[in-house]
């Protein structure tokens, strides 16, 4: 195990870096350690997100801590062991390198997709919001709708059954995402719009379900501040899937 990290004084207020790489001792000492042929579990304590493109490639585990205090051990020390089986997910995207800021989820959509991409660089991020890996595999079924076509006044609801595939009970988060394709102002690619964790035991399958308000949950505030629901296509997206449905009169 090797922690690495920021200092107090590197993160917070008038605490700006003009790159969020950890200083090169700190890549240099996981270079060394990986001549070992040893596995390295990289514990990052920190308050942004790094730049990580160097080291992820050498070690075999990260486990991000953030900026814990002074009670910050037990769990910790609970998750290296193996006492405790972790189920966090990232609130916030890890960007690839420094240049590829800003990078976050709920990027408003480009008229031009396949333009503005990185010329030495994917654009993807490394992590992105809601990553997260466990000591156990969950595996998703196909999600249903109940309805692919709802008018303004109804709801609708999605539900996936999600499965504990591995060797040891563990908690997983659903993550429900909604976006807008085509409307009369540029929307994200996609919106958090609902969530929710249950603990599964191995083997077993649960259903999570979300139950969708078309005017709280499909539309958007106006400069007046006025909330405005248009009809037309949305998407419903969990896990990797993506839920066509149509709002009509």
């Amino acid at each position: 195990m090797v922690c690495l990290g920021e200092q107090k004084t590197w993160s917070g207020e008038n605490a700006s870096r003009s790159t969020i790489a950890l200083p090169s001792i700190q890549e240099k000492l996981v270079a060394s350690l990986k001549k070992t042929g040893k596995p390295i579990i990289l514990v990052l304590s920190n308050g942004r997100p790094l730049e990580l493109v160097r080291i992820e490639p050498m070690v075999n585990a990260i486990l991000e801590i953030w900026q814990p205090g002074v009670a910050g051990g037990s769990p910790m020390a609970g998750i290296l062991s193996g006492r405790v089986n972790p189920s966090g997910k990232l609130s916030i995207t890890f960007p690839l390198t420094t240049g590829q800021i800003p990078t976050y989820y709920d990027m408003r959509q480009s008229s031009r997709p396949t333009s503005g991409r990185y010329q030495d660089i994917t654009t993807e991020p490394l992590y992105w919001f809601g990553h997260g890996l466990s000591y156990t595999t969950f595996s998703y079924d196909a999600a249903k709708l109940s309805a692919t076509k709802i008018s303004k006044s109804q709801k609708l609801t999605v539900e996936v059954t999600v499965t504990n595939t591995g060797k040891v009970k563990g908690k997983e988060t659903v993550l429900w995402y909604i976006s807008d394709p085509a409307c009369s102002i540029s929307r994200p690619m996609k919106e958090l719009k609902f969530f929710e964790k249950k603990e599964i035991s191995v083997g077993e399958k649960t259903v999570f379900s979300f139950e969708i308000d078309p005017m709280r949950d499909l539309s958007f505030t106006d400069a007046d501040g006025k909330r405005i629901l248009e009809e037309g296509d949305y998407y419903i997206h969990v896990n990797n899937q993506k839920l066509k449905i149509e709002l009509v009169k």
